[in-house]
């Protein structure tokens, strides 16, 4: 019954179809009266990452050939249900043979005897009995390709199974355009919190304050230091007849100015309070302006002492080949250079996703996880230039066969790159992040070279102009499922949501 199989694993996250004699957990032997006895029961335990949702589909076939052995022993002759298994798997034309190993990607790009090529609009298909290896040029013979390196690049299409599952990938350029709308403004995003219990409103206070830049800070201090004098001028002049220092002919200018002369401590001597409120005035102004000075100054000292970098991020991110194999680059750079020396920078790669699934209420919940993308430089000394981080597509990579049009990888929210570093000027920590989606992944194109070196002068350049331009470049790219009619007989991969 597809329907229960569907209520049954519905909130499943499940690694890919397990190989013969792989571990067996959970159900053990179980025996009552008439009732069939299982030797073995589910064959795994469950992986929570995005590539494992390869193997989700609504299917019973599914569910059968993954969680269950076909070791069925029935006690009394009766009928047992789970005999449909061997019935199951012959289904489909034999899509579920467990003896076929995922393979890796130096096994699909780069050896010449391939899983399986397509040359000349004609299909060489996976050999059983060797493994299925074909030669890259067509015909299933035995030859090789002594540039066994390169020999992907002589091939429009290779054929693997990853994660149990045929992927026949395409050797494509060109394929997408970067958006219109720039990045900053696509991924704005406001969060907002409540029912919390809120911090002090001497906390937001000081919080609010720092948020202020350098150049804003000083304009406030102005405005505010001008107000709190023409405040309590006001109060001086109207304070009595004789205003603040018993004289009835000063101006408000003159009382102006002994507020200002009592507020900073300058003291000229010129004028000096009369009587008991203009004293107690006086007080009060001595402790508003002190507080407000060491305040302003303690925030402005902040803020220049507040490591500041200006580390630039590329607007879009490619995927290309390097070295025959495909892999996702971005690229990020220092762009005061030595002026604002950084040292110890460290960089970590992310990507966030959410899976909707309805629980056992029938409400709509979301499954949300982080995980990271491991770069093959990920440390530097220094960045004095333009750096390229390279993250590679193969079968350690949660993204190994993704089409990003296609579940999983479509579920995909935001990739973020964080970048760590210490200032050298004030050996200060800072951080800095930029965050991507799948939009400003450009498939098939590759970043244009920033640096001209200078023989003569010995002087590298790093042109920033260039950061995000990009040329078409060939990549191993997954095909969409169906197209080459390499899983046409499987069971249809579930979605959990559109697309």
């Amino acid at each position: 019954n597809n329907n229960n199989n569907n209520n049954n694993h519905n909130t499943m996250v499940n690694r890919p179809p397990p190989k013969r004699g792989g571990s067996h957990l959970g159900m053990g032997t179980e025996s009552n009266g008439g009732s069939s006895v299982r030797s073995k029961g589910p064959k795994q335990g469950l992986e929570w990452s995005l590539r494992s949702l390869h193997s989700i589909d609504t299917g019973a076939q599914h569910f059968l050939s993954t969680y269950y052995t076909n070791e069925v022993v029935d006690v009394d002759g009766g009928s047992n249900p789970f005999d449909a298994v061997d019935s199951v798997r012959t289904m489909g034309g034999g899509d579920f043979d467990e003896e076929e190993e995922d393979q890796t990607a130096h096994e699909i790009f780069k050896e010449s005897n391939g899983h399986s090529a397509h040359h000349g609009g004609r299909h060489h298909h996976r050999s059983h009995n060797n493994k299925g290896h074909g030669t890259a040029g067509g015909g299933g013979g035995g030859g090789t390709n002594n540039d066994a390196i390169w020999a992907a690049l002589h091939v429009p299409l290779r054929k693997g199974i990853v994660d149990g599952r045929q992927v026949v990938f395409e050797l494509v350029s060109d394929v997408t355009q970067a958006p219109k709308v720039p990045r900053h403004e696509r991924l704005k995003r406001r969060n907002q919190i409540s029912h919390s219990q809120r911090s002090t409103w001497e906390t937001r206070t000081r919080l609010w304050l720092m948020h202020f830049r350098l150049s804003t800070l000083f304009g406030v201090f102005l405005a505010a230091f001008i107000a709190l004098n023409v405040l309590f001028a006001l109060f001086f002049y109207y304070s009595s007849d004789n205003h603040c220092c018993g004289d009835p002919e000063m101006t408000f200018g003159d009382v102006f100015a002994f507020t200002i002369q009592t507020s900073t401590t300058i003291g000229y001597g010129s004028f000096s309070p009369d009587g008991m409120i203009v004293n107690f005035l006086v007080v009060i102004l001595s402790y508003a302006s002190t507080l407000f000075n060491t305040i302003f100054a303690g925030l402005i000292f902040t803020k220049f002492v507040t490591p500041a970098v200006n580390i630039q991020f590329s607007n879009v991110m490619t995927l290309s080949n390097v070295n025959g194999m495909p892999c996702l680059s971005v690229r990020l750079g220092n762009a005061d250079g030595y002026s604002n020396r950084l040292t110890d920078i460290n960089v970590r790669l992310t990507y966030s996703f959410q899976i909707p699934y309805v629980d056992h209420k029938g409400d709509q919940k979301y499954f949300r996880q982080t995980e990271e993308l491991k770069l093959l430089e990920s440390r530097r000394n220094s960045l004095l230039e333009v750096w390229q981080l390279r993250h590679v597509l193969d079968e350690s990579s949660p993204l190994f066969g993704l089409h990003w049009e296609e579940h999983p990888a479509n579920k995909i929210t935001i990739f973020t790159l964080s970048v760590d570093a210490v200032q050298e000027l004030t050996k200060s920590s800072v951080n800095v992040q930029a965050d991507y989606a799948l939009e400003d992944i450009l498939v098939g194109h590759s970043f244009l070279d920033p640096v001209e070196y200078d023989e003569e002068t010995k002087v590298a350049t790093s042109d920033f102009s260039k950061m995000s331009q990009t040329e078409p470049y060939p990549v191993w790219y997954p095909a969409r499922r169906g197209k080459y009619g390499h899983d046409e007989t499987m069971t249809p991969i579930k979605s959990f949501g559109p697309g």
